[in-house]
């Protein structure tokens, strides 16, 4: 507690110190555009971060201080474009086409909440075309040192899945100072940069997300010859984010990295020359838990003054990691030392193994060192004689042997009165004394009966259901009780041994052509008069050998009885027709239905050397053709066994009509054919 007080007192102080400088350095009007400011855009993270640009502060649970050197290397981090003296096309100048600098960079954590980080630009090398006024600089010079502070608010970025951080940094402007360095080396007013740090380590995955404004004066780079845009330099917004594949145990981290800024104050917002987004991919190797090496290449994808379409960085730093103190059951001794690392101490603690409790295995809190029982818990009335034992009940009714008349028996529900812990007899073990069981030696078993204490139910029927709650008492209930009347059977109007919730056809016997499909009724085809009479017509479409989708049942069920009656070797499928129409017409028309329904039954698995099919046309009638009943009977399909004679010739003899129909037609809508 007390250290989060001196944090954030120590943050306010921070803050408060820097809007007072920023202030005093921005008070004189004549700074509102100044001429010159830093180029170099890379502001490297604190030393020893596994980032680049991106912040992700560590704490001093991770390491207490850290110092290196980041090497950047800029391509063309000034160019400017303008147009040819004579008007022509714009040419773009490369003012500043190489730059290399060194960071030197420190920082150190206290308290584990608050980094304390410095860093100091040296600009070795500029390598360009003057123009605009701006020339790049000839020797070393020093860029404007940076100082920053950061505190965690709370969970810790490289510990915990997410953490957030508050932090602020602030330029000295040395150009302040003194004119003798390179207008691109720094600023001339207070730049101050406070900003947000959400960021974490979940499992193997390194993130963190910042957002900042970027507070600097306005300025103006170089002359008025190349215009304001490209040169031009103000207040920023910036976001920034990161992502990485991190192995703690390993050391090392790799993933990309993005900042994107845009100046808000003194140019256009999100606009050309005044936004940039600058892309990073870098990896991070801990040597020995002591060196930091880094390497990271990017460019710039919106480019504004000191944005390279090129970028090198190379971070060297001493790192040391600080070894965490295990300590996974939280008891104050470290996993190292603890015998029982997952198992705290607790306030009695073991004086044998360190990290342990005493042990007390039945849990009735007489540690096992004094517990004569240590496997039996000592109970509600423990055993005066022997600590942490119960006094002893062998038969468990709850009557302490020293007391029960009966240790070996337990009382049972009706205890004798005369012998504590005795039941009352039972000569039949059925838990009802013998004073009140009407059978006292028949076990009234598991349904007793309701009307005779101690005697067992009876079931005249035996069906299971005991005569008191059947309700066919005298009626065996079957293999399919009635779910709805307790001890009955379903019923089975048709008597054809088919239940009613089963029967398809509960009024009309199955038996002896029952229907495979249809479950109680009867069948679409019999063995009668040496043929497998059909009891549904076959029906087609009008004048056509197409078989309409109604007729498929009853040829399937044709199809079913050759395949399940081996012994019909083979059969004639007959067409039929009455005389209406020409008759050479009706003969080939019933020769192309019979052979129809003979390709329907191969399709459907008859081998087609059990069958022939054959048109007769008019040729044999059943009925007269001088009436529409008549020529209904005579349009019929007919298949007829032909193999063997005997099986046709002791065929059953019960009569059997023909199937009828009004014509051949489909007959769900399609016109029936006009009288020719």
């Amino acid at each position: 507690m007390y250290a989060r007080l001196l944090c954030l007192s120590l943050l306010r102080a921070a803050m408060a110190v820097i809007c007072v400088v920023a202030l005093c350095g921005t008070a004189s009007p004549a700074w509102a555009q100044q001429q010159g400011f830093q180029l170099n855009r890379y502001e490297p993270t604190a030393a020893g971060e596994w980032s680049f640009a991106v912040d992700h502060p560590w704490y001093s649970s991770v390491r207490y201080f850290a110092a290196g050197l980041t090497l950047n290397y800029a391509h063309n981090p000034l160019i400017v474009r303008a147009q040819t003296a004579n008007g022509g096309e714009q040419q773009t100048v490369s003012i500043i086409e190489h730059q290399l600098l060194t960071h030197v960079d420190l920082a150190g954590s206290f308290l584990d909440r608050v980094l304390i980080t410095a860093s100091l630009p040296v600009i070795w090398l500029e390598r360009g075309t003057p123009a605009g006024g701006v020339t790049p600089q000839d020797g070393v010079a020093v860029g404007d040192p940076r100082f920053g502070l950061m505190v965690r608010l709370f969970g810790q970025p490289y510990r915990g899945p997410v953490s957030l951080s508050l932090g602020a940094s602030l330029w000295v402007p040395l150009r302040l100072l003194t004119d003798s360095l390179p207008a691109q080396s720094g600023d001339r007013g207070v730049r101050v940069f406070p900003k947000l740090v959400l960021s974490g380590l979940a499992r193997h995955l390194l993130w963190s997300v910042t957002a900042g404004f970027y507070y600097r004066p306005e300025a103006l780079l170089g002359n008025a010859s190349f215009g304001e845009d490209g040169r031009r330099m103000g207040s920023e917004l910036q976001l920034g984010a990161a992502l990485a594949y991190a192995d703690w145990d390993r050391r090392f981290a790799i993933g990309p990295e993005a900042l994107l800024s845009t100046v808000v104050l003194g140019g256009k917002p999100f606009g050309a020359d005044y936004t940039s987004l600058e892309l990073l991919l870098g990896g991070h190797y801990n040597i020995q838990n002591q060196v930091q090496l880094g390497l990271a290449a990017g460019t710039g994808i919106l480019r504004e003054p000191g944005t390279p379409d090129v970028r090198l960085l190379f971070r060297l730093a001493y790192a040391p990691i600080a070894k965490a103190v295990s300590d996974r059951d939280r008891d104050g001794v470290p996993d190292e030392r603890d015998h029982c690392p997952d198992v705290p101490q607790g306030p009695e603690p073991d004086p044998q193994r360190p990290g342990c409790p005493l042990s007390d295995r039945d849990r009735d809190g007489v540690m096992d060192r004094e517990d004569l029982c240590p496997d039996v818990h000592k109970g509600p009335t423990p055993d005066p004689a022997r600590r942490g034992c119960p006094l002893q009940d062998r038969d468990g009714d709850a009557v302490l042997d020293r007391d029960d008349f009966c240790p070996d028996v337990h009382k049972g529900p009706t205890p004798d009165p005369a012998r504590l812990g005795c039941p009352l007899l039972d000569r039949d073990s059925d838990g009802v004394a013998d004073a009140e069981d009407l059978c006292p030696d028949v076990h009234q078993g598991p349904s007793p009966d309701p009307a005779r204490k101690g005697c067992p139910a009876s079931d005249r029927d035996g069906d299971g259901v005991f005569d008191h709650i059947d309700q066919c008492p005298d009626l065996h209930k079957g293999p399919k009780p009635d779910p709805d009347k307790l001890g009955c059977p379903l019923p089975d109007r048709d008597r054809d041994t088919v239940v009613d919730p089963e029967d398809a056809c509960p009024d009309k016997p199955g038996a002896p052509h029952p229907d495979p499909k249809k479950n109680g009724c009867p069948g679409l085809v019999i063995v009668q008069d040496g043929k497998l009479q059909i009891l549904m017509p076959v029906f087609f479409a009008t004048n056509k050998d197409v078989i309409l989708k109604n007729s498929f049942p009853v040829l399937q069920a044709v199809g079913d009885a050759l395949k399940a009656q081996r012994v019909i070797r083979r059969i004639r499928i007959e067409g039929h027709t009455d005389d209406r129409g020409k008759r050479e017409y009706n003969i080939e028309l019933s020769d192309r239905r019979a052979k129809s329904v003979m390709r329907f039954l191969t399709d459907y698995g008859v081998e087609a050397s059990r069958m022939e099919a054959q048109g007769f046309g008019p040729l044999r009638p059943v009925a007269s053709n001088a009436t529409v009943k008549g020529r209904a009977d005579n349009r019929r399909v007919e298949f007829v066994i032909t193999d063997p004679t005997e099986l046709a010739a002791k065929a059953e003899k019960a009569e059997v009509k023909a199937p009828q129909s009004d014509d051949q037609s489909d007959r769900s809508g399609a016109k029936k054919p006009k009288p020719r």
